[in-house]
């Protein structure tokens, strides 16, 4: 016989080949050697949540920034390309 649910403070167990259904008391079950699960009472669970970090906005940059920044990289980039250049040469 398999548990086949629970009815009030009783476990329901179904013949496979039958069909036949008898209840019995839960420890009586327990000392058969089923094993009884409970349900976890609502206030007692925990629930995970997980915060999501706001981006920390930063102010628009100015025309002169964006030149700036870009001037950075074209000097950057010219080096570059110039090791590379002699690199090659050699």
């Amino acid at each position: 016989m398999i548990p086949a649910g629970r009815e009030g403070d009783k476990v329901v167990l179904r013949c496979t080949r039958c069909g036949y259904t008898e209840a019995i008391p839960i420890q009586e079950a327990q000392a058969l050697g089923y094993r009884i699960a409970t349900e976890t009472p609502p206030e007692e669970r925990t629930i995970t949540t997980m915060k999501v970090a706001e981006s920390k906005r930063r102010p628009p940059k100015s025309l002169e920034e964006w030149e700036q920044e870009r001037e950075e990289y074209r000097e950057i980039l010219q080096e570059l390309l110039q090791e590379e250049v002699e690199g090659s040469e050699e």
